[in-house]
């Protein structure tokens, strides 16, 4: 059968293990699943390997309730996914009323990197409170579970109404921290002051005077995770400013999917980043929270900023390092 891809918006990761059956606990007692458990969703059994398809079957037509219902087919034996982290998930999403396969990611990649908190569509959610490792079948509408906007954007679901059921299975492969935790740190004279929203994302007040002429990097948050290192692959949220700008350049708060990069000058790797975040990152431990004021002779080459970064301009931001994907 040809199903349709989501895509795979990160770096492959190529985590492929094999499911035993679900033995202990696949959600943590800590927190509380986004979904009711059981239901509808015990009926689903998904015997593939995780990371591969799932393989999902289920007695067809399956008929969703009010509210979405959820069950693990299987437990994994990584760390809990509190509500708020980021994860990296697989999906493939059914039709309950055929049982057949609509759309899923590739199954050789990462997948979907995600926070852990309701929304629409409703995939980081599933994996909120499941251990890594885990296999979970939701069963709910299309309007619950995947919203009118991902069935306009994507043909394979164009068939949808609102209130056909589907089934998901998301398969969790990892998980990061969803903002920096670390210690708050006291405030550096002559740089931004950094105001955060109740999800973490930073708003900027700027100094008068001119923006520094060196690279000035400030600790905001110490966290006390693993250190970054020169070549590592780092999770991390950012937003990006032009110095005493009132509107961001660049953010993955706004894109509500933490970002990857590599922790290298691109003066040196053509994968990596300029040269002051990379200075800003390596050496900075998961956890942490940084600000960088980058100047222009430590940002873009000449002729390679994006045209949201003219030349001459001093680019500040601030940096949550969320994690170190090993893959």
């Amino acid at each position: 059968m040809f199903v349709r891809k989501l895509p795979a918006i990160l770096a492959a990761a190529g985590l492929l293990v094999s499911l035993s059956a679900c033995s202990g606990s696949a959600f943590g007692t800590s927190c509380t699943p986004a979904y009711a458990q059981g239901g509808n969703a015990a009926l689903v059994k998904a015997e593939g390997a995780l990371g591969k398809d799932p393989k999902a079957d289920f007695p067809t037509p399956l008929v969703a309730t009010k509210t979405p219902e959820e069950q693990a087919t299987h437990a994994g034996d990584g760390k809990i996914v509190q509500p708020g982290d980021t994860a990296n998930i697989q999906i493939t999403i059914y039709d309950g009323k055929t049982g057949n396969a609509l759309i899923s990611t590739d199954y050789t990649g990462t997948g979907l990197r995600l926070l852990a908190v309701k929304g629409s569509p409703a995939f980081g959610a599933i994996a909120q409170c499941a251990t890594v490792g885990s296999r979970v079948a939701t069963v709910g509408t299309a309007g619950d579970l995947v919203g009118q906007g991902s069935i306009d954007q994507n043909q394979a679901l164009s068939t949808l109404a609102l209130t056909d059921t589907v089934v998901m299975i998301v398969d969790v492969t990892q998980s990061f921290l969803g903002r920096a935790n670390g210690v708050d740190q006291l405030p550096v004279a002559g740089l931004p002051s950094i105001v955060l929203a109740p999800n973490g994302q930073p708003g900027f007040t700027f100094p008068a005077g001119d923006a520094p002429t060196d690279l000035k990097i400030a600790t905001l948050k110490a966290g006390n995770g693993a250190t970054v290192k020169k070549g590592d692959s780092v999770v991390l949220n950012y937003t990006g400013v032009l110095w005493g700008a009132k509107s961001v350049f660049d953010s993955t708060w706004d894109r509500s999917a933490p970002a990857t990069l590599t922790a290298v000058s691109l003066v040196d790797d053509s994968t990596g980043v300029v040269p002051g975040f990379a200075t800003a990152i390596i050496g900075a431990k998961v956890g942490s929270q940084v600000l960088v004021v980058i100047p222009p002779k430590f940002g873009y080459p000449a002729g390679s900023a994006p045209s949201s970064v003219p030349d001459g301009s001093t680019m500040v931001f601030v940096i949550d390092i969320l994690g170190i994907d090993k893959k």
